[in-house]
């Protein structure tokens, strides 16, 4: 029979011992970061604008929706952004509703006092 095991002066080379060009490289984080998703930051802004101008709220909370399902296939970056614009589009939006209902609201009142007061 023959001996396999490696003579005992030379030691099997471990996973500590290898040299530099054996180990596996990984990349540097600034490679592995992905690309934020420009609609998600697009969502952000018009949500930000629907601030003073109401109907770009709505285009937030499109490019939201849009921006989050690009995220979820693609695996980008800017979910947060996404998120963010939704929340306040939608948060806009409600308080426009809202406020065109109590003006609404204060004209019938008002134009009723009008019609019963003479």
């Amino acid at each position: 029979m023959t001996d396999t095991s490696p003579p005992a002066d030379k030691p099997e080379p471990t996973r500590d011992t290898a040299t530099a060009t054996e180990r596996p490289t990984t990349p540097s984080a600034q490679e592995t970061r992905a690309e934020t998703n420009a609609m998600a930051l697009a969502s952000f802004a018009l949500s930000v604008l629907g601030c003073l101008l109401a109907p770009a709220a709505l285009g937030g909370i499109v490019c939201g929706h849009l921006a989050r399902r690009q995220i979820r296939r693609r695996g980008d970056a800017g979910d947060s952004w996404a998120l963010a614009g939704l929340i306040l589009g939608y948060l806009l939006i409600a308080l426009s509703l809202a406020g065109l209902l109590m003006f609404g609201g204060m004209m019938l009142t008002m134009f009723g006092i009008m019609a019963f007061s003479s």
